[in-house]
Parts: structure tokens; sequence; C-alpha cells
């Protein structure tokens, strides 16, 4: 049914339950709703952005984060190792700001539209964490229900497209997006040193340089998402409600359970109005919230740490030690390099010209300009490929004692040793070809910290993501007001090898630059400059300059409960009856590619399971 107002929901029941319009979210309620015996209300805290402009045009990266009505813009304490001053969008901000969708599709309706799959070995790393089920095989029978790839088509002698292979036929529309030109001596220089083209981006194998799909409606050019994809199409359904502006509050359990807990419903608020209202659910509550909010949910329901529940006066139901626990981040920095006046015009930077911005708008209707270029250029490698074996050896070691040493001083909880010796099964410099944990991206226009760029210039970013960081992070309720945000803890830079590893990233990036032909179109090295060249001054700026990728996943781990885990392989939060988490926040080890694609496939997975436990 079309958006209802809060009285059509308020004390109403439902069969389920769903926390958050968001990429899981949106997904999971259209899926449960084919059935139309059976029905769900989705509650989304943001309003429906499906039409605003920020939203809909594809490729302007960044021009939404902040905006109170899209965004949340969640902000960290300040990171003692990342000294404390990073300037996040060129602003006077200086906390980390980590970026999420607020409104209908969530982080898929504000996210660059990098359409990436992992690795087989890490999806199949989270079977091995005790995870029946949770393997490459399911992810690429998920993902496949997820998308449908129009044919791409490739600049000459780029072709790697393999139609003999599945590409999905789901209701998301990815296609390749007109490649910037700008990209074509990024990717042959890329070559020329040694980097190889990656054999399967899309089925297990992304080692090497990628050309990125992106999630673009084929013939418009307009961004899809989880609202336009799985909501829209479906929203005239009587069966599935979605109520707009309702922020979840708690869980409401019956108090007469006499075992697991068991919840009725959930309290929440609509709009301006704080008053409490609840709606009841006659099968399950799926929290769907995202890894910042799902475990915020839990503890104000009495779910979590007894010692966080005790500070915030909110009476424990359930002892949980691992809600909120094992946050994990892929970090990312960039350099910026200033272009030479003929290099192109295909830059993001122009947008921020308001004229130019209107016109781009123009062409758009056309099927042409920046709106219809992306972010083409992934690549994934070991980082070996870019230091050489000897020097990822030396890294490698040194993080491998300290782990040891720290292990034999009791510091770690439950289950951090189990995903520690799969990080380090994985991450070995010595094992054949290598795993693709360091991803660098060519970005058309300017995307580096902390300097701003210089307006009326144009920038080449070379950027690069470290995906399987050692450090855990924490995110936290403190307070019992829900609409107070978690106070949220990343712990960057904590485990020196991932400082190391930016380190000698950079000094590659560097060597990228000056071999043509990247040099050809390439001025000067604008950030950090010529100036910074010491491995300290590299190691100084990196801890200034990187930021969050905004890929948070882990805050309720899916694991064995002795491990810490807060949700088992059928994503039931432990001791309970009918409570799911259905998000990011399950993943219990991080991953090398963008987290668009896992989301859907939660999505899709929880769907499946959820169905499979009502017929038992």
């Amino acid at each position: 049914m079309p958006f209802p107002s809060v009285d059509q929901v308020s004390d109403k029941t439902f069969d389920y339950v769903i926390v958050g319009g968001g990429t899981a979210g949106l997904t999971l309620a259209a899926r449960l709703s084919e059935d139309p015996d059976t029905s769900v209300v989705v509650l989304e805290a943001g309003a429906n952005n499906t039409d605003h402009p920020l939203i809909t045009k594809s490729s302007q990266p960044a021009l939404h984060f902040g905006n109170s009505d899209l965004d949340w813009a969640f902000e960290t304490i300040p990171q003692k190792h990342s000294l404390d001053v990073v300037q996040i969008c060129h602003s006077d901000w200086i906390a980390f700001r980590i970026y999420r969708g607020k409104g209908l599709g969530g982080s898929s309706s504000t996210n660059f539209q990098c359409w990436t799959h992992p690795p087989k070995e890490d999806i199949d790393n989270w079977e091995r964490l005790g995870n029946p089920g949770w393997n490459w095989e399911m992810f690429e029978k998920y993902a496949n229900q997820v998308y449908t790839v129009s044919e791409p088509r490739f600049p000459d002698g780029w072709k790697i497209w393999d139609a003999s292979k599945p590409y999905g036929n789901g209701p998301l529309s990815v296609i390749l997006p007109n490649i910037p030109k700008i990209d074509v001596p990024f990717r042959e220089t890329l070559h020329k040193l040694g980097i190889p083209q990656a054999p399967a981006p899309y089925h297990g194998n992304p080692r090497g340089a990628n050309i990125t799909l992106s999630t673009y409606h084929a013939t418009s050019y307009l961004r899809s998402s989880s609202a336009t994809a799985y909501l829209l199409p479906n929203i005239d359904r009587p069966n599935l409600v979605v109520l707009l502006s309702a922020l979840g509050h708690r869980l409401i359990f019956d108090d007469n359970a006499s075992s697991n807990l068991v919840a009725k419903g959930v309290e929440f608020s609509c709009g301006e109005d704080k008053t409490p209202r609840k709606v009841y659910a006659k099968k399950e509550v799926v929290l769907c919230a995202g890894t910042l909010k799902s475990p915020q949910i839990l503890e104000l329901s009495g779910i979590g740490r007894a010692d966080v529940l005790r500070k915030i006066g909110v009476p424990l139901k359930l002892e949980l030690p691992g809600v909120g626990e094992n946050i994990q981040e892929h970090q990312i920095f960039g350099m910026a390099f200033e272009l030479k006046d003929q290099a192109t015009n295909e830059t993001f930077d122009i947008l921020r010209d308001e004229k130019e911005y209107l016109r781009q708008g123009e062409l758009l209707a056309e099927g042409k300009g920046l709106h219809t270029i992306g972010v083409t250029n992934l690549t994934y490698m070991p980082l070996s490929a870019f230091c050489g074996i000897e020097r990822a050896k030396e890294i490698y070691a040194a993080e491998k004692k300290k782990i040891a040493e720290e292990l034999k001083s009791g510091l770690y909880p439950p289950g951090l040793k189990e995903q520690y010796d799969l990080l380090l099964e994985v991450l070995d410099p010595e094992r054949p070809e290598g795993h693709p944990s360091v991803e660098i991206i060519g970005f058309p226009g300017y995307q580096s910290f902390p300097k701003a760029p210089i307006p009326g210039k144009k920038y080449y970013s070379l950027c690069s993501a470290i995906n399987h960081n050692f450090s855990r992070g924490t995110v936290h309720a403190t307070s019992n007001d829900p609409f107070k945000n978690p106070e949220i803890d990343p712990h960057h830079f904590e485990h020196d090898i991932e400082a190391q590893n930016f380190v000698e990233v950079a000094k590659f990036l560097r060597k990228l630059a000056q071999t043509a032909p990247l040099s050809d179109i390439l001025k000067l090295e604008y950030n950090p400059g010529a100036e910074v060249q010491s491995q300290e001054d590299l190691e100084d700026w990196i801890k200034k300059g990187s930021i969050t990728a905004h890929h948070t996943i882990g805050s309720c781990s899916m694991l064995p409960r002795e491990l810490n885990g807060v949700v088992d392989a059928n994503l039931k939060v432990y001791g309970t009856k009918n409570v799911r988490v259905a998000d990011l926040s399950i993943v219990p080890l991080h991953f090398a590619a963008h987290t668009q694609s896992t989301a859907y496939v939660i999505g899709e997975r929880a769907a499946d399971i959820i169905r499979e436990a009502s017929t038992a």
C-alpha cells in the first residue's frame, strides 16, 4: 500500500516487523511480501528520497554527505592513532564521519554505486568460523537473484566479459557506465607496472585490475537502489506497509515467556513527535537498521554487555557480550594529482560549479555528460605486488609476532583468535598468487584529505583501501535515549600493520603517477605534495589523511555464541525465539569488496531463512 500515516500502523499487528528500510531491509520486505497472506511492516527512520536530485542522479560522489535529510553522518570519538586532526569533506569538522544513507534504500541510495563481489575465500571463511551454509556458493546464488546487468560497452581491447557465466537475473539494474577518458592511461600504466587484468571479478577472483559495474539504470543512467528495485515496483501490495520517519527505539518482549525471549513488537516514534508508539509482530521482528544502529536497539532492549547496560540504566534481559563489538572497517586514503589543462573535462571537480552542475543535468537527459560516467577502475592485489615480497614479509612477520604476544597475555576476547588465524592464513605473502587485500581506485576528481582542493582546478586521485584490518572497534549506546546516536570507536590504526601497508601503497601510487602514459596527463602531486618524502612523514600524513570507507561491519557478528556471537547461522539473536538481525552488522570477518552486494545477499538469504522457518 502507499505510505500510510502513523495512525494506520500504531498499535496494529503484522506478521513481520522490519526495523530499517535500507539495502537489506527493503530486499527482505519485498521477498517476504511476495506471499499475499504474509503481512509486513517496515519502520524507516528517513523519508522517501527516491526523487531527490542528489539521490537520483548518478556520479555525484559525496555531494549529499552531511545532508541531514539524506545522511545519518555518524561521528566517531577522536582516534588517538589517527592524530585526531582529520578534516572531513574539507569543512571545519575534526572527527571522523561515517556516512550512512537515511531514507528509503539506506546506503544503496547514497553510496558511490560500485557493484563488486568479494573473493571466494573471504566468504568461505564465514563458514569456517562456524556458520554452516554461509559460503561462496551461497553468495553467488543470492547475488544472482539480486541484479541484472546490461551488456557492457568496453573500450577497444578492454573486453573481459564472459557471456558463458551467469551475471544475475534480479530486479536491480547494474551496468558498466561510461568510462572516463582519464581511466584509460591509468589502466594502461597499471598493466605496464605488472598489474594483470582480473580473471573473474564477479565469480570469486577479483585479483588484478577490475572494470567495475555500477548500480545505474540501463537507459536513464539514474541510480538503481533497493528502493527503486525492490520497493517501488511492489508498493501497491496491500500486505506491504512502509512507515516513513519512523525511528525504532527498542523491542517489546512478552514478560510471560518461560525461556527464550519472545518479542511482541517494537516501540518507535514518528517524525518530530517523540511520543513512544508500538507496533506488534505476530511472528518475528527483524533488525535491518545497519551496523551502527542495530546494536543500539538491542542494547536499549536489554540485550548486550552487562556493563554497558548498567551505565545507561537499562535492565539486563539477556547478556550477550558480543553486541556492539567486533567492528571492522575499510580505511582509505587518496593522493591527489592536478591535471594538465588539456587533459580532460571528465572529472567530478567541475560539479562544484553551480552553472556546470545544472548543465550536466541537462546533458544527462540526453544520455551524456558526467552523470553517465562512473568509478570504473578498481584494482585488488596483495601487498607484495606494490612493495615486493621481502618488505611484505617484514610487515606480515611483525603483525604475526604482535598477535602471538598478545595471545599469551590473554588480551583478546573470545572469537578474535579464530578471526586472526584466518587473516594470517590468507594474508601470508608466501602464498601462491597472494590474497587481494589491498584496493587501488582511480578516481576522476578530488578525493583526498586533509587538504582542500583549489577552486577551478581539476584532479585525478589515486586512492587505496585496506580490506582486512586487524584493528577491532566498538559501537555502544551511551544513553537510554533512542534519539541519541551511539558512541562509535573504530580503533583506527591500533595495529601498526595498517599504517605500514598504506605507506608502501602510497610509494607505489607515486611510482604509478610518475610512469607514462599516466604521467603524461598529470601536472603535479598536490596532496600530500613533494615535501612529504620520508617514511615517517608519509606515515604521519597517512594517519592525518585516511578516512573511513563507510563499509562498517561486524557489530552483531554471526558467530558461535561461545565466540562472542550475537546471531546464529539463521540470523537469530541468541537467547531469543523470534528476533533476527539481517544487515551488514552480522558479517563476522571483512572482505575485499565494497559492501553493497553483500548487503543485498544478506537480505535475500534472510528471506529464505524466515520463509523456511515459518513452514517448518
